[in-house]
């Protein structure tokens, strides 16, 4: 049984303040150390990324516990544990008054004991907002967009193109109009120079459009949001959002949007991060695969959402599985293939569970839906 256990898996975080519960169970108080760790998540950079930590006491036995958070102005007093008596201060602390916020905090609620670590429970801070999305985009796509560098980005990266050419080239009509939703650098070009349709392109970035537009000028390239298209009703005869839906702070508005500009019995081919995932499922957290993924989906609740928002889903498949955990360690559930195995020599292990996502999508890392507009 934990001994630290988050009693709800997000805290929203677009004022900057927010609040958490999580439950305690502990035997010997006195010789534990408990900190709230707050970086970017998956960007754990000391000093840049980091917010800073809070240590606090906890009680002995079982108890519940309320964190604080005021993130407006970043300092000692940014994190406070709520007791009858009213704020109760950190009792030692470290912060950094210059972080620039990223669309999602990891807020790491970690338990030592003797200096090592017994327990690191995961809480999501949702920031979001327009222009914290913007900035984070910009940066990521001046370094060279999502383009996988480690054997096992590499890898997932490629089964997917493979897997969307046959997609595309199946589901959507020769001649139609289809619109790339939040497309980035657009995994269209990257798969292939040709289509038998065409392609509208749209994405926030201004200077990464402009860019795409001058190296593949046989698209049409615009900017635009992603959860209000500027388009006319029922304009496209197919949709892809690629990696997107999780980005919206309401994705259930983005697929009523995609549906407003789709015709009647056009084609929508969704992938998005599985927030259910196998992983997670284990730790026991809702731990965001993105530092950007404000509002990831489960393999059911997508399964549910899509018809009530006016869809039928004709095709669901899957992108690995993550049976190659650290099993027995009480630290978070880690896959080895993306962690101490992301080697070269491990490639057809990861060929081997990027097939088997397939087999079961319902606890696959990514999921790929094709869905018809009804």
């Amino acid at each position: 049984m934990p001994r630290i256990s988050p009693l709800a898996p997000l805290v929203d975080l677009a004022t900057r303040r927010g609040s958490f519960r999580f439950q305690s169970r502990l035997r010997g108080a006195a010789s534990h150390v408990f900190a709230v760790d707050i970086y970017s998540h998956l960007r754990e950079r000391h000093p840049e990324t980091h917010v800073g930590y809070w240590v606090f006491p906890l009680p002995e036995g079982e108890a519940e516990t309320t964190i604080g958070l005021d993130l407006t102005t970043i300092g000692p007093g940014s994190v406070w544990r709520e007791t009858k008596a009213g704020r109760e201060a950190a009792i030692d602390s470290w912060s950094n008054p210059a972080y620039v916020f990223d669309p999602v905090l990891g807020i790491q609620l970690v338990l030592r004991k003797g200096g090592r670590v017994l327990e690191n429970r995961f809480v999501t801070g949702r920031v979001g907002g327009v222009e914290v999305l913007k900035r984070y985009y910009h940066d990521v796509h001046a370094d060279g967009g999502y383009t996988p560098k480690e054997p096992f980005l590499f890898e997932l990266h490629a089964a997917m193109l493979r897997r969307l050419e046959r997609l595309f080239l199946t589901r959507f009509p020769r001649g139609g109009l289809v619109l790339d939703a939040g497309c980035g650098r657009s995994l269209f070009t990257e798969i292939r120079p040709d289509w038998p349709f065409r392609i509208v392109a749209g994405d926030v970035d201004l200077a990464l459009i402009a860019s795409r537009r001058a190296a593949f000028p046989q698209a049409r390239w615009l900017v635009s949001g992603a959860d209000v298209l500027p388009f006319r009703d029922q304009a496209f005869d197919g949709l892809f959002a690629g990696e997107l839906i999780e980005h919206l702070e309401d994705p259930r508005a983005g697929l009523r949007e995609f549906r407003r500009v789709l015709r009647p019995g056009a084609t929508l081919v969704l992938t998005t991060p599985n927030r259910l995932r196998l992983a997670n499922l284990a730790d026991g957290s809702e731990r965001p695969y993105g530092p950007d993924h404000l509002s990831e989906l489960s393999h059911d609740e997508l399964q549910a959402l899509l018809p009530a928002e006016g869809f039928e889903v004709v095709q669901v498949t899957g992108l690995h599985l993550e049976l190659l955990l650290n099993w027995l360690s009480p630290l978070p559930k880690l896959d080895r293939l993306q962690r101490a195995w992301n080697r070269r020599w491990a490639i057809p292990l990861m060929r081997l569970m990027l097939a088997a996502g397939g087999l079961a999508p319902r606890y696959a890392l990514d999921l790929v839906f094709v869905a018809r507009r009804v």
